[in-house]
This record gives structure tokens, sequence and C-alpha cells, in this order.
């Protein structure tokens, strides 16, 4: 069965908003497509550069008008000009919209002005040759403004207005040299009639086809931003998928502030069982406020049912990633992290929530608001309640959905084999083996399968972190072990005894730099 496309879904009745003018996407494929017009543009004059001074024909045209000598300077100035202007707009250096739109003008604008000016060069070459091929002349001096035409309705996205407008002023560079030469009688006037009516036949057909192109182009690009809207939030690209939904970066509508917008995977979206787990998850992380908890915005289905929530767009790298790519932590900034998740775990168990899911890929560390290195506990999907009555608490038909719930490696011992037995203890357990991992750079049991680790969370006693890293005090070592014991009753009895703990851990680094 075809999996549904999330963004492509949500539809607000009703909306007007004009997401194609202003999205980052458009900024994106602008710049490509004008450093790629920069590039044929130079390629063209420095080819017109070339073939003026070594042409015969040229060198012909230049005795017969000497006006037209400094064509081949021209052509070699804008060459280079356009080089720069390739070199400006080159990826690695992203241009504000508007000064996209700037350099956009200056390129046509260019090409139109040196349209004029070769088509003026032109006819005082041609009063004496005109009559004698009015439609072969009039189609080669049309060639280079109905190229500027289809390049612009092509290369350049836009609304059917500015191509429009862009059309017109391109016809009008193509056909004012000949008013000009007829005015000045360059143009024989018997032929007038026939130049005018094949080049402007021309360019209206070709506007017209470039003005339709634009059109239709306008049209998707409106029903795409209208479903991109979900509420007062605007759907962006897709930054992370996991077992219980799809994460987008968007916008919300009139505060312009970025959000990250969680979806149900469309694997899950038939499941009744998924469906109320991914409603709990919005729930109970609305009740929480912790600084070190992500913050939740705002929850809901869309018109088809749906389940989305709405929460802060988070900047770092998951400590997954951190230490994969840096290696174990300093003591002193692992200590500091299994500090502020205490916090957060402290808070969601006063409420009698279990989070039953803590796992470095679930934390992201970044900077937030002047401060360095804070800890943001994500990912609430696994969540469940021990403080509820019957009406709310989670059912077996919640928990057991035919595949083991949590990740083996940071999974308790009750959770790999009794689900009922979880509690905030169990959350405790996970920390110590996310802090394991933190400072010895493996979690307690890594290079087995997932079936091998789950026996080892039930009965093995993992090493202490410091027989595999050098510097881990014995005081880590032994709040990590207490955490990993496997019965619930020997290990911390809340977040804030360990906390507690925690703080009393001394650096043997800092120590020996003392």
């Amino acid at each position: 069965m075809e999996t549904p496309n999330f963004a492509a879904r949500f539809r607000r009745a009703g909306t007007q908003r004009d997401q194609f003018s202003d999205t980052e996407e458009l900024r994106s494929t602008l710049q490509r497509r004008l450093r790629a017009v920069a590039w044929v543009c130079a390629v063209n004059n420095g080819g017109g550069a070339i073939f003026g001074t070594v042409s015969p024909i040229m060198r012909a045209r230049t005795v017969a008008a000497p006006l037209s000598a400094g064509s081949s300077y021209l052509y070699a100035i804008l060459a280079v000009l356009f080089v720069i202007g390739a070199a400006l707009l080159r990826p690695t250096r992203p241009q504000p919209l508007r000064r996209l739109r700037i350099y956009e003008a200056l390129i046509f604008v260019v090409g139109a002005a040196l349209v004029v000016a070769l088509n003026v060069f032109d006819y005082s070459t041609l009063k004496d040759i005109y009559a004698r091929a009015p439609i072969d002349i009039a189609l080669g001096m049309a060639s280079f403004p109905v190229f500027l035409m289809v390049a612009y309705g092509v290369l350049i996205p836009n609304p059917a207005r500015r191509a429009a407008v862009a059309m017109l002023l391109f016809a009008l560079a193509g056909i004012g040299p000949d008013v000009w030469a007829l005015a000045a009688g360059l143009l024989p006037t018997a032929i007038a009639p026939i130049v005018f009516g094949f080049k402007g036949s021309l360019f209206a057909l070709t506007g017209f086809i470039i003005w339709f192109g634009s059109y239709r182009y306008e049209t998707v690009a409106r029903r795409e931003a209208a479903a991109r809207e979900l509420g007062q939030y605007v759907l962006g690209e897709r930054i992370g998928s996991g077992g219980m939904g799809e994460v987008y970066r968007g916008e919300h509508r009139m505060l312009r502030r970025p959000v990250a917008i969680k979806l149900i995977s469309a694997e899950q979206a038939g499941s009744p069982d998924a469906l109320a787990r991914f409603e709990r998850e919005a729930q109970a992380t609305a009740q929480l406020t912790h600084p070190n908890t992500v913050q939740l915005f705002d929850y809901g289905r869309s018109e088809d049912g749906t389940f989305y929530c709405v929460m802060e767009l988070l900047a770092g790298d998951t400590l997954d990633t951190i230490v994969h790519r840096d290696g174990p932590m300093k003591v002193s900034r692992a200590v500091n992290v299994l500090t502020q998740l205490c916090g957060a775990l402290a808070e969601a168990h006063d409420q009698g929530l279990v989070h039953r899911d803590i796992k470095p890929s679930n934390v992201i560390l970044g900077n937030r608001g002047g401060m360095f290195d804070v800890a943001k506990l994500l990912d609430f999907g696994l969540v469940t309640s021990r403080r509820i009555g019957a009406a709310h608490a989670d059912s077996p038909a919640l928990t057991q959905t035919g595949m083991i719930i949590g990740t083996p490696e940071f999974m308790s011992p009750e959770q790999c084999g009794d689900p009922n037995e979880i509690s905030p203890s169990s959350d405790l357990y996970s920390l110590g083996a996310l802090g394991y991992f933190l400072v010895a750079g493996r979690s307690p049991f890594a290079g087995r399968n997932s079936m091998q680790m789950l026996a080892a969370q039930l009965y093995e006693q993992p090493m202490p972190p410091s027989e595999y890293v050098d510097g881990i005090s014995g005081e880590l070592n032994a709040i990590l072990m207490c955490a990993l014991a496997k019965r619930p009753a020997e290990r911390f009895q809340s977040a804030r005894e360990m906390a507690a703990a925690l703080t009393g851990v001394a650096d043997p680094a800092a120590m020996q730099r003392a």
C-alpha cells in the first residue's frame, strides 16, 4: 500500500496565504537557478568576444559600422561580470531573497540592454539588404529576446503576474530597436509591417506560453502552500523520524516562531493503540514544565484524524551523536548532563509519569539563552502513567503491541521481564546506563544482539565503566553501578536522590590539574 505524504494531507479551509513567494525553498532554488544563468551568460558573452575578434565576418562588419567595433570588448567585460556573479551565488554563500531578486533584475536587464544595443548596431549594416530577406533577418534579430524569455520563464521561479511583466519588457526590448530604425530611416517602410507582424506574433506566442507555464506553476505552489498549513502552523521539511512518528520543521503562521511538528508515522496511522499512545505522549508532555524537558506548545488532530503535536525546535546534537563523534565525555560534563536529566525526571515522576525510553538519542545537548550544554529530554512516546485511575492508566493494549517497548541497550530488567513492574526506578536504571555510555563511550552490554542484550539486562552484572576508560572516580563508578542494580529496591529511590549523589562527584582530571 502506498505510504501517504503527511505534508500533503493537511489542509486549512479558505487559506489564502502565499507561501510560494517567501520560502526558504524558493530562495535556495532561485540562487541555484541564477547561478546557472550567470554561467550560461558568461560562456555566451565569452564566446561572443572571441568570435568578434577572430571572425572575418565580424571584422568586415566593423569596417562597415565602426560603432560596432567595441562590441567584442563589451562581450568580454560582460563575461567577466557574469563570472563574478556566478561566484557570488555559489551555494556555500546563501543570499537573502531580496538580494537575489536584485541579482535577477541585473542579469536580465543587462541581457535586455544587450539585445537593444546589438540590434541597434546591426541596423547600421542592414540598411541596404534588409528588404532582400526580411523574415530571415527579423528571425535572427528576434532569437536573443526569445532566448531571454524562455530562460527567464523556465529557470526563474515566479508568480504569473511577475512573469507577464518580464515577458512584456523582453518583447519591448526586441521590438524597440525596430521602432527606432523605422524612425531613423534604417528600416524600409515597405517591409515594416512584415517585420513588426512577424516579431510581434513570435514574442506574443512565446510570452503567452511562458506566462501560462508560470501560472500553472504558481497554482500548484499555492495549493502546496495551503496543504502545508496545519492550523496555525506551516509544515516544512522533515528533520527526523522514529518508531512513533515523523518530525518536521515548522513555523507558527503569525508569530513566525520556528517549531518542531511531530506527526504519527504512516506505518502506525491505522493502529488505535498507537493513536492512543501518541495522544498520551502529548498530554503527558504538556504537564511538564521543567527547563530540561522539551516544551510542548500545542497538539491536536488534523481534519483527517491524524495526530500532531507542536514542540520547541531545538538546536544541538543528541548525546548519541556527540559521544560517537567526540568520544567519551569528561566526567564533569557527563555529571552536569546527568544532573539536569535527574531534574527533568523528578518532575515527571512527581506527576506519576515514567518515561520508559531514556537513551542517548532522546537527549539533545545544546546552548540555550546563553547557557552552555543545556540538556533536553525528548520523546515521551512510551510514557506510562502510574498515578491516575483506571480511566487513564495504561491498559495492556497500550503497552503490549507485539514488540518490546523501549531500547534493549538501556532498558531496565523489569522492562525486559514484566512491564507491569515498571516504576520511576526503571527510568533511573536507564539513566544509569546512559551515564555509563557518556563516560565509557559504550553501553553496559555493548557488542551483543537484541536477545543477548535483554538476557544480560535481566541476569548479568555489568563491569564498572572505569574498566574501559581511565579517569573515572570511584564515586561516579559507585553511583552508576547503584543505578544499574538489578533489583529496584537497591537503586536510588528517586531522581532527586541520584542528583544529590552526583553533586558530590569530583572530576579526577580537574583534581590533577589543581
